[in-house]
């Protein structure tokens, strides 16, 4: 794993986490991943693993709708945040390519505009599938190969050297307020847009693929394509798969570990605590967070 390149990608999102749009996001995403995801009688008490969940706005959503949300996340600063909009999930700091859970952990796994900031989006796919149960759904938000943004990210390779976020003009930034209008059906503060603009041409790594490629890649790792859709303005791809197998008619009743040193699983916790006894480590939260980043 190219951990230098995990390094940077977590320094940048600590500094420049993505946007918080409040309830109208949160509404707008509950709503709109209702053609993705199974219906509410189908998700209701289902643990479902939210892969670079952020602050956990989209968690919201389909907690709200009855589902039972664990947040990963790679940056601490987005975690804290989405302990105060969801108190109720259990969050974890790690690595996306490194997943802290059992293979078969969730009922359901989404991840949502991740896997392709990461150094290796395939790895990612692969460990989401990983850790979906059999039958389960996973929902992916990528990148798209054929995208006005792909095009844009490449140019902006030199500007992203010279010229730092924070120092990017006001008539740029201002930029994307038509976009988050169209989008969420509201206004949003200029730092608020300075970070969106920031995680379309500045985020250290991004990759764009084809429809294709992603849903090789699903059925590569036990995951078959059964819809896809473009996103706004066709720069994503939203993609639904279930995993091969037949789902438990009873929802998983807690989150069950993998160890992100040496890989023993399933651990279950006792006491709130995963103890690894092959390599004598323990992992407790702390401000309510399982630090599983090595």
């Amino acid at each position: 794993m190219p951990e230098a390149a995990v390094t940077e990608t977590k320094a940048y999102y600590e500094d420049y986490p993505f946007i918080e749009g409040g309830a109208e996001r949160i509404a707008w995403w509950q709503d709109y991943l209702r053609e993705f995801l199974p219906e509410d009688e189908h998700l209701k008490g289902r643990l479902v693993g939210d892969i670079g969940s952020s602050i956990g706005e989209i968690s919201r959503g389909i907690a709200n709708r009855g589902a039972r949300p664990v947040c990963l996340d790679l940056t601490l600063r987005a975690l804290k945040r989405n302990g105060e909009i969801n108190p109720e999930a259990v969050r974890f700091n790690g690595s996306a390519l490194n997943l802290p859970f059992a293979d078969g952990a969730f009922d359901h796994t989404i991840s949502i505009g991740v896997l392709m900031v990461t150094p290796d989006c395939k790895k990612g796919i692969s460990e989401v599938a990983r850790v979906t149960a059999p039958g389960g759904t996973v929902v992916l938000f990528i990148y798209n190969t054929w995208s006005y943004l792909n095009l844009m990210y490449k140019l902006w390779a030199p500007i992203r050297k010279l010229i730092p976020l924070e120092k990017a003009p006001g008539w740029m930034v201002k930029g994307m307020q038509p976009f988050v209008r169209n989008h969420l059906g509201t206004e949003v503060s200029e730092p608020v847009l300075r970070r969106l603009l920031g995680d379309k041409l500045w985020t250290p790594h991004a990759t764009f693929h084809t429809r294709g490629e992603l849903e090789r890649w699903g059925r590569e790792f036990g995951l078959e394509p059964v819809h896809h859709k473009l996103f706004y303005h066709h720069y994503a791809h939203m993609l639904t798969f279930r995993k091969q197998g037949t789902m438990s008619e009873e929802p998983r009743q807690e989150v069950l570990f993998r160890c992100p040193k040496c890989g023993e699983q399933p651990i279950k916790p006792t006491n709130g605590a995963y103890r690894c006894d092959p390599c004598a480590e323990t992992f407790e939260p702390v401000d309510g967070i399982y630090r599983c980043l090595v």
